[in-house]
């Protein structure tokens, strides 16, 4: 299945788990680095909230969504 480039997690980009819109309370990570097609190296903001959850630094990139898109910026 490809992705549009919109959907592409880049690191930089703010992230939460997928589905959790109208929770009031949900786990903010900043994308830190990609590893792989799949997995992606996260900083977790609010880390009590990422520990509720059992979420590790690693994670897959299909249990994510974008909260925020970071813009890159070339020199």
């Amino acid at each position: 299945m490809k992705q549009n480039n919109s959907t592409i997690i880049q690191p930089g980009d703010l992230v939460t788990l997928k589905g959790m819109g109208k929770l009031k309370e949900k786990p903010i990570g900043m994308v830190k680095k990609n590893w792989s097609r799949d997995h992606i190296e996260i900083f977790w903001l609010n880390e009590n909230i990422a520990n509720r959850f059992a979420l590790t630094k690693f994670s897959d990139s299909k249990k994510l969504e974008i909260i925020s898109k970071a813009s890159q910026q070339s020199s």
